[in-house]
């Protein structure tokens, strides 16, 4: 059994989580996203905003947590309390990397920040955005009880590209929290 740990990132992590981010993208956006996005601008995009991010407090407060498997960066949750709130607490990122799919990390990412929330800011919905055609993420949210609006068109990071997604909420998360305990 994997030796598991969920620890908060700091300003030292900018650099490992723009990479973990880019991977990410360029695992799961084939199609999605532009092939020369992805491979040239995925990365230098990604390292300039958490840099910004996690050294400059770019975007407000921000509440990262990286999951560890074994003592290797495996994925991350970052939560920005301060981002939107008409719609709640917002669940910025929620990545694993590739090679530790399949190990429940995603879930075990979601609930820990679904804890974070119930307690932080007791009473208010977590929210987060997916892109439309990300089936298998819309599935995953869809099982955990996360209730998706109709698509609507938005930009995208870097590329000058609209894309269709969806916003998702936990209305009830402490509901979501016991869900995933």
């Amino acid at each position: 059994m994997p030796d598991i740990a969920l620890i908060p990132g700091t300003a030292a992590d900018a650099d490992r989580l723009a990479a973990m981010h880019a991977a990410s993208w360029q695992h799961t956006y084939p199609g999605m996203l532009p092939d020369d996005y992805l491979r040239e601008q995925a990365y230098p995009e990604r390292l300039a905003a958490w840099r910004a991010r996690m050294h400059d407090g770019a975007d407000g407060p921000a509440e990262v947590t990286l999951a560890l498997v074994d003592g290797v960066a495996a994925g991350f949750a970052c939560l920005l309390p301060e981002a939107d709130p008409r719609f709640g607490i917002y669940l910025d990122n929620l990545h694993v990397l590739p090679a530790f799919h399949g190990q429940g990390l995603g879930k075990r990412l979601l609930a820990h920040c679904a804890q974070r929330v119930a307690q932080g800011w007791p009473g208010q919905p977590l929210f987060l955005y997916v892109l439309e055609a990300n089936a298998q993420a819309c599935e995953f949210y869809q099982r955990l009880g996360g209730a998706a609006s109709a698509p609507f068109e938005d930009d995208f990071h870097g590329p000058a590209l609209r894309v269709m997604v969806r916003r998702v909420t936990w209305p009830d998360v402490a509901a979501l929290a016991s869900r995933l305990a």
